[in-house]
């Protein structure tokens, strides 16, 4: 076969999925090449070779049907831009004259990038793009899925593990370590705001004689009814957290303390109502101090709140006191 005959044949074997894509690079019909070509069908691997005018050269099997590659299709636009119309390949988060826009001014930016396609199927992969000598263009696909869905995995649970953490596991309110993290970052957020900030501490009062007369199955379940008692009075924006055993703090960021003090008291209120706890006649209350930032560090800030409550205390309980 002369070359021309070489030529007229490798113009016939168009891009079509499924099905090893090759046209006659640079005129050379080597033997190196041939094998290269038939070792990437063998593997199956998605490999496409582009020219510098980003005319398709070669594609395996493996990338003809990952891109859908169609009989006419010519250049990596040609490519693209069917994949766009018909939801094939990766997924186009913009236009598709913006898209081809962004990646013409990435590839062959430099002579090696490696970076994560998105696939419409759902799928993932990775795909390593080596340009050469001359503006040709190697790109290999390989498919990541499953460690991308051990990835997310591994984050869900880091994720839960970071929550649990930081939340109480009998009433699911933030726990002591992660109230005080937040007590720290709303009073810097206040000091650069300049806007108000409350903290309020509250104990259940004589818990201990509620766990002595109906068991501790039964203080358990006044923790958690004061804990979703305070959930549906408070705004989304205050941070409940149970900080001790019926000891709780709440956090009140945008609030002075008269605003703290009303909210405070409406839940004071709430319990008097004669709590509905499943299983249980009986009620109980709450003691309550507030404090109002007003430039002091954490500590200082907790115990103006932590005196405010012994105050409380010490006027028989059930009402809130207000730090000077």
């Amino acid at each position: 076969m002369d070359r021309g005959q070489r030529r007229q044949a490798a113009e016939t074997r168009r891009p079509i999925a499924g099905r090893a894509i090759r046209t006659d690079i640079a005129g050379s019909d080597s033997v190196l090449v041939d094998l290269i070509a038939a070792g990437f069908e063998a593997s199956a691997t998605a490999v496409v070779l582009f020219a510098p005018d980003d005319t398709l050269a070669f594609a395996s099997s493996a990338f003809a049907e990952l891109y859908d590659v169609q009989p006419d299709a010519r250049t990596f636009a040609d490519v693209m831009r069917h994949c766009h119309a018909a939801g094939k390949g990766p997924k186009f988060s913009t236009h598709i004259d913006a898209w081809l826009l962004l990646a013409a001014a990435k590839r062959r930016s430099a002579p090696h990038r490696a970076f994560e396609i998105d696939m419409a199927d759902g799928r993932w992969f990775w795909a390593s793009e080596t340009s050469y000598a001359g503006g040709w263009i190697l790109l290999v696909v390989t498919d990541i899925t499953v460690l991308k869905s051990n990835e997310r995995m591994l984050q869900m649970a880091r994720d839960a593990a970071e929550i649990a953490a930081g939340t109480d596991s009998l009433t699911g309110l933030p726990n002591r370590r992660q109230a005080m993290a937040a007590f720290a970052e709303a009073i810097a957020l206040a000091d650069k705001t300049a806007t108000p900030l409350s903290l309020v501490l509250i104990d259940l009062d004589h818990f201990k004689a509620i766990n002595d007369r109906f068991g501790h199955k039964a203080g358990d379940d006044v923790l958690c009814h004061f804990a979703e008692t305070g959930k549906r009075l408070l705004r989304k924006s205050d941070l409940l957290a149970r900080i001790g055993g019926e000891e709780f703090m709440l956090l009140m960021p945008h609030a002075a303390r008269h605003d703290a003090l009303r909210a405070t008291e409406r839940l004071r209120m709430q319990l008097s109502l004669r709590p509905q706890i499943e299983g249980l006649d009986l009620t109980y209350t709450m003691s309550a101090g507030i404090a109002d930032y007003a430039g002091e560090t954490p500590e200082n800030l907790f115990q103006k709140a932590d005196r405010a409550l012994y105050g409380a205390k010490s006027r028989g309980r059930d009402c809130v006191d207000v730090a000077d």
